[in-house]
Order: C-alpha cells, then structure tokens, then sequence
C-alpha cells in the first residue's frame, strides 16, 4: 500500500482530478449509482462528461481541475473487476496529460484483479499518456495491447506498466505493435509474468517508425517465449528493438525469439543485460534477414539451455548481424553466423560449459577475448570466410575444429589443458598456467545491517583487488576489452589485495536511507611475477548488489 501513496503523490501537484472506481463490471450503466473502470477511461479520454452521469457516479470523482489526473482500483472496494468486453482504447486527451490507472492493493498486498476471460484484449493503449500500476490482470487473449501513432507525445515517452502481474493470457501479455509510421512503446518494470504462451509480443510492420518494448525488474514464470518479435518493417531511419534488464525466466522454452521476413529492411535490436534464463529450448534465437541489420547484444548474463538446444543463436549465415556480448555464462551450445555486411562479431569476457561454439561468419572478424572454455567443441565450418582469432583465453578439455581453409583458427596466447585441434588451427605463445580468476558475491540482495560475502577463486601468482560502485541503470556494454558496470566516479577500493580462494566479509550499515539502493562488486586481477603472458590486468564479472530493508 505504501507504493500506492507514493504514486498518488507523485500525480502532479496543483489541481487533480481522481476517479475512484466501485463497479465489480467493466462497462457499467452510465446514469446508475457506481463507476465503472470504463467509464472512468472514456471520462480520461473525454468522451464521456459528469452532465451525463448520476450524482453518484460525479461523487466517485473528486478533486478539482478539467482533466483526470488518476484513475483509482482500491481492493478492498473492487478486489475483482469482470470484463464484459475489452475496455475502451485509452487516447486520453487531446493535449500532453499523464493519467495513471492505480491499482490499491489490500494491506496483505493483493492486487485488485481484471478477470479478462476470453476477450480479445484487457487493457489498450493508443497513447503514451497513460501509466499502470499494482493490477492484477487475469486472463484474456491480450492483456496490454499497444500500438501508438506519430506524434501522439510531443515528448516520446514510453506508456508504463509497473508493479503489475499478468497471468494466464491466451496470446500474449503484452502485445506491442505498429504499422506505416507508427511509433509504439512500452516499458514494464517490476511486473510479473506466468502461464502464458508469449509474455511480451512485437509485431512490427511499420514503414518509417518503430515498436519499442523494454522491461526491467521482469519474472517470466511459466512463460513458453518470453520476448517473440515477428520483424516484417520495411526500415527507415528508426530502429525497433526489445531490450531487458534485471530480470529472470524460469520454467519456459526460449527467453528471446525473432522472426524476420527475408525482404524486412527494418533495423531491429535484442539488448539483454544482467538476466538469468533457464530454458527447456534455445535461450536466444535469433533470425536475420539480408535486407535489415538485426543486432544481438548481450550482456552479463547467465543463459542455461535446455539438453541438446542453444543458449545462442544466431542465424542465417546469409543474414546481416551486429552480435556482441560480454561477461556471460553459456550453458549450452553457441551458433553465431553472420554475412559479408555484418559489421561487428564479438564475445568477451565470457564463460562456456559443456557445449559446442560454431562460429560460421563471412563478414567482421570475430573477436574472442579473454574466454573461459570448458568441455567444449570450438568448431569452424567449411564455408565461413573470416578468420577466428581466439585471445588470451582459457581452453580445459576443448576441441578446436576448423574446416575452412579462409577461415583459420588462431589460438593466441591462450592455456590449452587437454586440448586437441584438427583441420586449419595455429596456435601462438601458449600460455603454460591459467590467468583468469573468477569472483563472487553473496547474497546478491543482502539486508542492511548485515554483511555481503566477497569471494574470488584466482590462480598462483595474482592478486585482486575490489571496488564497489553505485551500478549503472543502463550501463555502455561498446567498450572494449571492459565495460563498466558500476560508475568509477563513486568507486571505494577497499584497502586490501587477495589471493588464491578468499572471502571478505563486508559490514552493511544498519542505516535505512540504504534501502533500495544499488551498487555493484567488481575485483580487479594483477599478474603479481611478471607473466608475461597474462593481461596486465583482468576483470572478472562482478555482481550487484540491491540493498533490502
């Protein structure tokens, strides 16, 4: 209930104008004695005035100015609102105004719930304007369905879906798409997602715009897909994208799909950063098309697949790619394939168990640094054009295969522990010890007034220091060979350098101004004898750390 206030408090401060909802039905009767959730949207979108409702439905709008600031679902009034039909498009008005739609949840936390049975859609936006909050939305074919055009925000914001559940749609959670010049966006924060075949859908078939769908704080329980994009633009100077942060799928098939026309010019972008995936299919598959760059960025992550499928996919190898990635964990196996007009092919700072790396790329020479491969086929095939240059990396019981004459395998500088090569494979200045440590942090949500666990596993001869930063929201993950995922500015050193396995124990103020903040724990590794084949320096991923009450 706290959220609650503290949206309502954050409506804009002068005159506001609340709707407070009590009709159980969706639509109601206009003129009866309760407000219905319909007719506080279309009095949001102006279509509908107080001359024509009853004195007690004008009595649930309180406050004062000539637009809703607020539409409010308190539980313990309407704990179940039943949909009759799909709620009316929310345009809202004709100028630049916010409404929030506030779900009022129970003092034990139950949201108030939209029981969307089988009709087509729950909740549609045709405008930025409007922001969700603490609802629960029950069932349905869609529960948001969002598509906006040109223009319908002088500022371009994203419409907002916070705090949310959605659960046990037909099709899709939420639907995100456009036509012609359309400009469609949705952000979704801190929402959960079960039961459902895909949880967030893009449909693009725009001509000159874009559709935009980016989540944070997202669970995807019990969700087949959690992102399918169906890509059939004809392109433009504007680039649809779905982007992910902080999140985590559970029990599903694939976390990310696309699906490209072979004619679709349209730029399109998967951007994927601190996400943990298990999957029973692929994690990532990706499909590209000649005609339109697609790009596949992924960031500190852990993608685990299912027996025998991909943790990444990229593909086909006549496609236009822009793949990079760093700082993750692969379980699985790793399909990159990209054509002649693909600008960049790179993973760094990565870890790979268990399964096969089929680099199969004619365009950008893949750039492999500082990997960690473990049980793994490295394999090359015969039509790939680009040079692998695999750097300063760790390869332990590793098959390295290439059978492409123009495409050879050089292993530069690398530990090779049981490791056996066949066709066009070189290797330079093996390096004779291992030279990349590896670090954790526990618990990753720790209560203040307690501790966090800082513990490195680091091979003879080097050294680790740490620092811990206030974490980037949005971190830049172009930088190479590192990126940054906590802000240096704010960075303490702590006042000790560690060895071979170690923990330190770090104290968390019992101070609640803490509470919610987020940082991030990253160690530093020096070569401490002078290896002349070790990096000068390294770093290990680190992890954040979201300080609770």
């Amino acid at each position: 209930m706290h959220l609650f206030f503290a949206l309502l408090a954050s409506v804009p401060q002068g005159p506001t104008l609340v709707a407070n909802v009590n009709d159980p039905a969706s639509h109601g009767t206009v003129g009866d004695s309760l407000l219905s959730l319909d007719e506080a949207i279309r009095f949001a979108n102006g279509t509908l005035t107080t001359a024509q409702m009853s004195a007690a439905e004008q009595a649930r709008i309180v406050g004062t100015g000539t637009m809703l600031d607020a539409i409010v679902i308190d539980a313990a009034v309407t704990p179940t609102i039943t949909l009759s039909a799909p709620l009316t498009d929310f345009v809202g008005p004709m100028v630049h105004h916010h409404v929030d739609i506030l779900g009022m949840p129970t003092p034990s936390g139950v949201l108030p719930v939209l029981a969307g049975g089988t009709h087509p859609r729950v909740f549609t936006f045709r405008t930025y304007n409007v922001m969700l909050h603490e609802l629960r939305i029950q069932g349905g074919q869609v529960g948001i369905d969002a598509q906006m055009q040109p223009g319908a925000s002088p500022t371009a914001h994203m419409a907002e879906v916070m705090h949310c559940e959605l659960d046990g749609q037909s099709i899709a959670g939420v639907r995100v798409h456009g036509t012609g010049l359309d400009e469609s966006m949705v952000m979704l924060e801190h929402c959960e997602l079960s039961n459902m075949p895909i949880g967030v859908l893009i449909d693009d078939s725009t001509a000159g715009g874009f559709v935009m769908a980016e989540g944070e704080h997202l669970h995807f329980d019990m969700v087949a897909v959690g992102c399918r994009a169906n890509v059939l633009g004809a392109g433009g100077a504007n680039m649809s994208m779905f982007n992910l942060f902080r999140s985590h799928f559970d029990m599903g098939t694939t976390l990310a799909e696309l699906r490209r026309a072979p004619t679709s010019a349209q730029q399109f972008m998967f951007r994927i950063v601190h996400t943990e995936a298990h999957c029973s299919g692929h994690v990532l598959d990706a499909e590209g098309s000649a005609a339109g760059l697609t790009m596949v960025h992924h960031h500190h992550s852990d993608f685990v697949a299912g027996q025998g499928q991909k943790a990444f996919l990229c593909w086909p190898r006549t496609a236009q790619f822009d793949v990079h990635g760093s700082e993750m964990e692969f379980t699985g196996d790793v399909a990159i394939a990209a054509n002649l007009t693909s600008p960049r092919c790179w993973q760094q700072n990565c870890r790979y168990h268990g399964g096969t790396v089929t680099i199969d790329v004619d365009g950008a020479l893949p750039n492999l640094l500082w990997n960690h491969y473990e049980n793994c086929t490295i394999d090359v095939p015969a039509l790939a054009r680009s040079p692998v240059a695999v750097r300063s990396s760790e390869l332990i019981n590793t098959t390295v295969n290439s059978a492409a004459f123009l495409a050879p395998v050089t292993l530069q500088g690398c530990l090779q522990n049981g490791v056996t090569t066949s066709g066009f494979v070189s290797s330079v200045a093996p390096a004779p010890a291992p030279f990349l440590g590896t670090t954790t942090v526990t618990p990753a949500e720790p209560r203040i007034g307690t501790s966090v666990t800082l513990a490195t596993d680091l091979p003879f001869g080097y050294g680790l220091v740490w620092d811990i930063a206030e974490s980037y929201a949005r971190p830049t993950t172009t930088m190479e060979p590192v990126r940054f995922y906590g802000d240096p500015a704010t960075a303490i050193i702590l006042p000790a350098m560690v060895l071979f396995q170690s923990q330190l124990v770090v104290p968390i103020p019992n101070a609640p101004t803490l509470v919610g903040l987020e940082f991030y724990a990253q160690g530093i590794t020096l070569p401490l004898l002078g290896q002349a084949w070790a990096p000068v320096y390294h770093l290990p991923r680190g992890s954040l750390v979201r300080l609770q009450p």
